[in-house]
């Protein structure tokens, strides 16, 4: 155990040796013991990372019989943006469900799926749900429309150790599990996914900004079920360190499976 625990921080520390701000943990299901973190509770912009505390916020309005996610927002009503968005293959007429567009934010992160629902639930109840959930230290201010995106977004905050406290609730509540099932399905899986193995499921989100690189993730397999997280901020290369966390994920899938 000791050699693989230390052979765990070397990894975590390869990635937070990057210049920039960086978070990393590295927590076995298994095994509590093998579990390393850097950085942990250094603030940093949650950017789309976010996006799956808005979700889960959803998830418990519906609950409660706040909110109807099957209720139809017609395509025509959301957001403009001038970047690239996967609701530009829908017609103007066509409708999608809440739950539907949910779907969206998190398995491609478009932002105006994020801002339909986002309006729904409310800024404010996202940050409730926040602080009753063990996020203390993540807030929501900025939402994701055109001009908040950038520098504005930064003003949203979170830290590694809050990141986990939100991977655990998605793992483990049944409310949350199409959520975990949408994560499942994230097509943007060039950084901790990219060399692992086909029978290996990864619930993960991703977050990019300029200078920022995020990805959070719940790995599980026949051979491991771990948490990984990494959140990188004021990076030089972002290319090249998308590159590093990929290849110290699948050292760390080795590691965790052996």
């Amino acid at each position: 155990m000791e050699d693989r625990l230390r052979q765990l921080e070397i990894l975590c520390q390869r990635l937070a040796e990057t210049s920039g701000q960086v978070s990393v943990i590295a927590q076995s299901k298994l095994d509590p013991a093998l579990s390393v973190s850097v950085g942990a509770d250094l603030p940093i912009a949650s950017a789309s990372v976010i996006k799956v505390a808005i979700a889960c916020t959803a998830a418990d309005q519906a609950a409660l019989g706040k909110l109807d996610l099957t209720q139809s927002i017609p395509k025509h009503t959301l957001n403009k943006t001038f970047y690239c968005s996967i609701l530009e293959a829908f017609d103007a007429g066509d409708t999608l469900t809440l739950r539907a567009l949910i779907g969206v934010m998190l398995i491609v992160s478009d932002n105006p799926a994020t801002t339909a629902v986002l309006d729904a639930v409310g800024m404010d109840s996202v940050n409730r749900w926040c602080a009753a959930n063990g996020m203390t230290d993540t807030n929501l201010s900025i939402g994701f429309d055109d001009v908040s995106l950038g520098p504005p977004l930064r003003a949203n905050l979170t830290t590694a150790s809050d990141c986990l406290t939100l991977l655990k609730a998605v793992d483990t509540q049944p409310a949350y599990a199409f959520i975990k099932r949408m994560l499942q399905n994230n097509l943007r899986n060039e950084r901790i996914p990219k060399f692992l193995p086909d029978d290996a499921r990864i619930a993960h989100k991703t977050g990019t900004l300029a200078g920022l690189v995020h990805d959070v993730a719940i790995v599980t397999s026949p051979a491991a079920d771990y948490y990984l997280l990494v959140l990188a901020d004021g990076l030089h290369d972002t290319a090249t360190f998308a590159s590093d966390v990929a290849t110290v994920s699948e050292e760390i899938y080795k590691l965790m499976s052996a």
